[in-house]
Formats: C-alpha cells, sequence, structure tokens
C-alpha cells in the first residue's frame, strides 16, 4: 500500500504546477484537463473548465504528488482548512531555495533556522495556502 497527497485548487492548479516546478526542479509525469475527458451528456462541463487540470502527478525525489482543480460546481469553501500539509525532507541547499521561492508570494509560518532536529527548519504556506514544512538535511 502507498499514501500519496493529493492537492486541491479553485481553478489555479496550473499555477500551483508552474510554481511547484520551479521551486522543486521537477518535472510533470502526467496531466489532464477537463478537455481531455470523454464526451458525457450527463455531464457536460462548461467552456471555462475545459483547460482546467483535472489530473496531474508531479515527480518529488522518488515520489510523487497528485493535484487538481476541483470540478464544476465543487468549489473549495475553505482552501486553508481543506488542505494538507506537505513535508520535505532535502539537503539543506535544497531547502533553502525551494522555501525561498514559496515564501516569495506566500507567507512564512516559521523562517527557517537551526533547530534541535535540523540544521535548517522552517515552515512557508504558498499562496495557494499549502503548507510546506521543510527540514533540511545536513
Amino acid at each position: 500500500m502507498k499514501i500519496r497527497p493529493y492537492l486541491t485548487y479553485n481553478g489555479n492548479c496550473q499555477e500551483a504546477i508552474t510554481l511547484y516546478k520551479r521551486a522543486f526542479k521537477t518535472e510533470v509525469i502526467q496531466i489532464m484537463r477537463f478537455s481531455d475527458l470523454p464526451p458525457n451528456p450527463d455531464f457536460a462541463i462548461p467552456e471555462d473548465y475545459l483547460n482546467r487540470v483535472v489530473q496531474c502527478t508531479l515527480q518529488f525525489g522518488d515520489d510523487f504528488i497528485r493535484m487538481s482543480d476541483c470540478g464544476p460546481g465543487q468549489p473549495l469553501n475553505d482552501p486553508e482548512s481543506e488542505r494538507i500539509s506537505l513535508a520535505i525532507e532535502a539537503g539543506v541547499d535544497v531547502v533553502q531555495y525551494a522555501f525561498g521561492v514559496l515564501a516569495e508570494d506566500g507567507r512564512v509560518g516559521m523562517p527557517l533556522a537551526k533547530t534541535f532536529y535540523s540544521p535548517c527548519a522552517g515552515v512557508v504556506f504558498d499562496k495557494f495556502g499549502v503548507m510546506w514544512n521543510f527540514v533540511g538535511q545536513a
């Protein structure tokens, strides 16, 4: 069994993908848009949803996360409370870089600092409200 983080967005998943690709220097494994879904007369996709992301998989080292926009008629009520946080354990240089990119338009919850458990740990909420817990490894 595996457990995979899955992040949901209110129409700005593509923007999140672009940010995470830059922050973590990663690649998209797979992406599918609402326009890629087979036609279904019982579930018409509104025109403004056709380019939204119905499923994306991003590589994170030896692992991956999945993400999507919410579907038509299913917006997130309170995006920050409906999200999970993600923990990133990596070398200090990777942590410092990714933290900096996510903090650009985000909010720092705990600045990067030496702690009893890490030479460089911190928390940042990206501009989408996702909480990232960073733990630098020596």
